[in-house]
């Protein structure tokens, strides 16, 4: 009896789910349904005396009125409930009309029919009895003669709205994997299955790699026609999850000289440096792939000797019997204490446990050692489909989501993909071939852009350079200088810096420039040149953020070089200089842009009315860390909104020499993505009264926002958006209202697992559009913006959640693909439009701000693109 009665038990586990506040179950539970539950806890059903009514919910927990008390203060109410079938977007359009037209009383009384007639039911391959699903008819009533279990049958059912759907679907999926494959995050692997990169020596990096898994359901539809169902597709994407190979035990007892890690010793001053370096950090546990915040390292005890509270045993006993881990060193010190479950300390050995962080110059292979190609990802598809297709895995009756009604059509989702051309891209009077559309840098770095000789703006440079290299700055400064005069632009260096800064690290860094800021008389057109050398072991300058902040709260513009990357004053052969020549060459791209020079002009289609307004919005969270005084996770400083606004005006490169972007950014609560409705306006009406135009067209493209947040978000933004263009500000000839400049609201998403391949398992081309997976609401495409050759091109989803009549002969598409060739900081296509890719640009760099960007001086760095 215990034994069938466990077996029962397990049965229900595997069919019922729990996700943030909703209960989901494969099949009817007995007694929970809004009839049988009692209204007021405890009573009768159907409710009683002082119970509470069906429509405020039902309280089952800590809900007063007779529900029992919980322990943790925790309250359960259930608020509605009921058997779901498929959403009514997944119906026919017949199928639709009869469901939305039937009246209320008819379809209950059918239910009713159903409920109480078994002949009703239909065989379809799956016991409601248990999770088994099976290939055929035979095998099904063989198990239900054996058991005495009955088929699923067809009943009446409610619609669910397809969010409640999709989510359903999915839950179901990740238990299905979890069955199979150990979870990391929010992917999953196997555990015994990964490989150990080496360098080009054959020397091991330290880290292992895996295989991991992120598998997601989602409804579409092959055409935006609203009379198309949609289908649910199951997109299945691979992703490198890595681990270092050398535990932290094994790096502290390094740092001991390699001692064994049961006999080494540490002393006070070794104790507290490594708490100052550890504490707060994120760590892995190499056993299950969870990660943990330290709280502590107590060096006084080892697994041996720290009692399990509760329990009786030691840690090394807990990971043998409950882990089935035996200890290399249970007697190593020390301990690691991190934050477990309820924000409860709990302690791991240091053998088990590893590093998240990864060093530089591992960081830096990636590219190379962490990429799946197309075959791979076609390899992981076919892998997948195990899970879904019926009889296909052998125990477990045949896999969660057969038995569970959700089977997979053995075929691909085949789309048609339209290769873009490239658009006309001219870099000072010369245009782009074909055929070097991938990457222009070169012709760009001879671009002579014939400046008048009467509009030059000779530029006031301020050379800031590390000690280290006093001795070679003057000679890097020249040649970026000579570069800048090669180009002929309007913007021009001096053979000689108009001042000159030595700075050392950190503090002697920013505070040098302070300092000379402070007591200097500067004229204008102030640039400030930053020939910067991070500390050693770091990649990256730390002081970078406070001397950006500075700069950005006076209107200054600013460069800075990074010899750690590549030391220019050094060249050691012919190889080292090129590739200095190489880095130099970007560096004076960049300095023109920055000073407003259109380094190279990009056609966009003609039908799109000028001038025309592109706006760009993206916000940068910052990551999330370990808090001791609050004892969680939360992130480190506010989010940040960035808006970029851009205006152009004619479709005639001559008539576009300079850019004329604006752009701002506002620090909100941590987390905050939406309500920038008030952000957007105050930019807009600011950049149209900088510039003095009377826009004809506006453009929105809106990074940052989910599926289900789109209908929200645009809402709150685009009459924001068009009260501002309503309002130009003091510009002649201005006549238009909000209704007559017609608006685009596109969302861009590039976090999805998407990815195309060709039938025969390759990647698509650069510049491929697929527009034959829609959503279930809005129009949508798909560009592959770029084509690696070590990995998977990884396209956006591009969702057209609003777009004004006057624009429907406009194509959202070549218009997008033209703007992914007209980001000025690379000479090549990227993946999103110039416009939100510059906001994703200019809120990442307001982030490592120490006042979150607050003080940017936006009115004096119009015309300027500054944040580069």
């Amino acid at each position: 009896h215990e034994a069938a009665l466990k077996k029962h038990l397990e049965e229900w586990r595997r069919v019922i789910f729990f996700q943030n506040s909703v209960f989901f179950s494969a099949r009817p539970v007995p007694g929970l349904s809004l009839e049988a539950l009692p209204v007021g806890g405890g009573g009768a059903a159907g409710g009683g005396k002082g119970g509470a009514s069906r429509a405020d919910g039902i309280p089952l927990v800590g809900g007063g009125n007779g529900s029992p008390a919980s322990a943790g203060g925790e309250a359960v109410t259930v608020i509605e409930g009921g058997a779901y079938g498929i959403p009514l977007e997944m119906m026919t359009k017949a199928e639709r009309d009869k469901r939305t037209s039937q009246p209320q009383q008819q379809q209950q009384q059918q239910q009713q029919q159903v409920e109480e007639s078994m002949r009703e039911l239909t065989l379809d391959l799956r016991c409601a009895n248990c999770a088994k699903a099976f290939t055929d008819d035979k095998g099904l009533l063989q198990h239900c003669k054996e058991t005495g279990h009955f088929p699923v049958g067809k009943e009446e059912v409610v619609p669910p709205t397809k969010e409640l759907f999709v989510q359903y679907a999915n839950v179901v999926l990740n238990r299905a994997m979890g069955e199979r494959m150990a979870r990391w995050g929010r992917e999953y692997i196997d555990p015994q299955k990964f490989h150990e990169p080496t360098d080009k020596f054959q020397k091991p990096l330290g880290v292992r790699i895996f295989r991991a898994y992120t598998c997601e359901f989602n409804l579409h539809k092959p055409n935006p026609n609203p009379e198309t169902p949609c289908r649910l597709g199951l997109t299945v994407d691979l992703r490198a999850k890595l681990m270092r190979t050398k535990s932290l035990l094994d790096l502290l007892c390094e740092g001991q000289g390699g001692s064994h890690p049961e006999r080494v010793t540490y002393d006070a001053k070794t104790i507290a440096a490594t708490k100052r370096r550890w504490n707060n950090e994120v760590v892995i546990a190499t056993y299950d792939k969870r990660c943990y915040s330290i709280m502590d390292i107590p060096f006084d005890q080892s697994p041996s000797s720290l009692p399990v509270q509760g329990l009786g045993i030691s840690h090394a006993q807990y990971f043998a019997q409950k882990k089935k881990i035996t200890l290399k060193y249970p007697n190593a010190k020390p301990m690691i204490q991190v934050q477990g479950r309820n924000d409860q300390p709990i302690y791991l050995p240091a053998e088990v446990v590893c590093a998240n962080e990864l060093d530089p110059q591992i960081r830096a292979k990636l590219p190379l050692v962490a990429s799946y190609t197309p075959r791979i990802r076609h390899e992981a598809i076919e892998e997948m489909r195990r899970y879904l297709l019926p009889g296909a895995q052998k125990s477990q009756g045949g896999g969660l989501l057969p038995a569970l009604g959700i089977g997979l059509l053995d075929e691909r989702v085949v789309v048609n993909v339209t290769k873009l051309p490239l658009p006309v891209i001219v870099a000072a009077g010369v245009r782009i071939p074909e055929g070097q559309g991938g990457n222009w840098a070169p012709l760009t770095a001879k671009a002579n852009y014939n400046a008048n000789p009467n509009k030059v703006v000779q530029m006031n440079v301020v050379v800031v350079y590390h000690k280290s290299i006093k001795s070679s700055y003057q000679s890097v400064y020249k040649r970026v200088a000579d570069m800048i005069r090669h180009h002929n632009a309007t913007y021009q260096f001096g053979s000689k810096p108009f001042g000159v800064v030595e700075a050392g690290d950190m503090n002697q860094h920013w505070g040098a420039i302070e300092r000379y800021f402070g007591g200097t008389k500067l004229p204008d057109n102030v640039f400030v040149l930053d020939l910067a050398r991070p500390p050693r072991g770091q990649s990256n300058d730390p002081a970078y953020g406070a001397v950006k902040c500075f700069l950005a709260k006076g209107g200054f513009l600013s460069q800075f070089v990074n010899f750690q990357t590549h030391d220019h004053g050094r060249s050691r052969d012919a190889r080292d200089e090129k590739k200095s020549t190489t880095i130099l060459s970007g560096v004076a791209r960049q300095i023109l842009s920055k000073c407003g020079v259109r380094v190279w002009w990009v056609t966009i289609p003609k039908e799109v009315p000028l001038p025309a307004v592109f706006v760009g919005v993206d916000v940068f969270h910052a990551p999330r860390k370990f808090d001791p005084k609050e004892g969680k996770r939360k992130a480190g400083k506010e989010s940040i909104a960035a808006i970029i606004v851009q205006i152009l005006r004619s479709h005639n490169p001559a008539e576009n020499s300079l850019v004329e972007i604006y752009c701002e950014t506002e620090s909100r609560a941590a987390g905050k993505e939406m309500e920038l409705g008030p952000a957007m306006n105050r930019a807009v009406s600011n950049a149209l009264k900088a510039f003095k135009v009377a826009p004809s067209s506006c453009y929105i493209w809106r990074d940052g926002v989910g599926d289900n947040s789109i209908e929200q978000v645009s809402q709150q933004e685009i009459p924001a958006v068009r009260q501002a263009l309503s309002n130009p500000g003091q510009v002649v000839g201005a006549k238009t209202k909000a209704a007559d400049v017609p608006l685009s609201y596109i969302v861009c998403q590039k976090r999805i697992a998407t990815k195309f391949l060709t039938l025969q398992g390759d990647a698509i081309p650069c510049g491929g559009l697929i527009t034959d997976i829609q959503g279930p609401q809005y129009k949508t495409f798909y560009i592959n913006g770029t084509s690696p050759p070590f990995s998977t091109p990884k396209p956006v989803r591009f969702v057209m959640a609003h777009n004004d009549p006057p624009l429907y002969g406009v194509s959202p598409s070549k218009l997008a693909w033209a703007l992914c060739h007209d980001y000025p900081n690379w000479a090549g296509p990227i993946k999103l439009p110039a416009p939100v890719q510059m906001a994703h640009k200019l809120a990442e760099l307001a982030g490592e701000m120490g006042d979150c960007g607050d003080t940017i001086n936006h009115k004096k760095f119009a015309g300027k693109i500054h944040f580069l």
